[in-house]
């Protein structure tokens, strides 16, 4: 049991930070999978070769994911053959780095992890999250990202659709969100979003 309070404290705090990330790319932000796959791909020194490699990987999947687009299959096999295809683009990516980049992007995966471990911990405290609270989050947490997912890799749409349809998912996922917490708690995540967005703004004027 504790176990699985573990996971789904992990999670309930993993969707908060999903659905920042959604509102940012709703606000403009948003640069396509390519880009987030770039992201990344930060900090693993890749090489002018291993570069033009993964551009050419990238380049053959958007060309799948077109055609995909105009096979006129049902919405439910386009979807099994765009995650079939994304799998695909990140095993040929993997085979074009080191051991080492291997390792290192294990690495960041890891303590990635770890900080929305330790988020989770402070958010259970915060909101004062029940057992069923914390589990009804991990479903909401699942389901969003599988839809951003979903919108980041399909190629299919235009920036502009991007960006509305993440729009929406961030509108239903803060309205999810808000549907299993009772109002001490909305008062109390809306104080938090408040005092992020300043403390954020206050850093940017220190960088001015």
């Amino acid at each position: 049991m504790k176990k699985l309070l573990a996971i789904s404290f992990v999670l309930t705090a993993f969707v908060f930070a999903s659905s920042a990330q959604v509102h940012r790319q709703s606000k403009g932000i948003q640069k396509g999978s390519s880009q987030h796959m770039n992201k990344k791909m930060e900090g693993l020194n890749l090489t002018e070769s291993q570069k033009a490699d993964i551009k050419k990987i990238r380049e053959e999947q958007k060309s799948q994911m077109e055609t995909l687009k105009s096979s006129g299959q049902s919405q439910e096999d386009i979807q099994k053959q765009r995650k079939a295809i994304m799998e695909t683009y990140r095993t040929k990516v993997q085979t074009v780095l080191t051991t080492e980049q291997k390792e290192k992007m294990k690495e960041q995966r890891l303590n990635k992890k770890e900080n929305k471990r330790q988020k989770a911990e402070k958010l259970k405290q915060d909101l004062n999250l029940s057992n069923d609270q914390a589990v009804k989050m991990q479903s909401i947490n699942a389901n969003t990202q599988s839809k951003l997912q979903e919108i980041r890799s399909n190629n299919s749409l235009t920036p502009v659709q991007k960006k509305e349809q993440i729009k929406a998912l961030h509108q239903q996922t803060v309205a999810d969100r808000k549907s299993i917490l009772n109002e001490e708690q909305i008062k109390k995540m809306e104080e938090m979003k408040k005092d992020k967005m300043q403390n954020g703004d206050s850093q940017k004027r220190k960088f001015r």
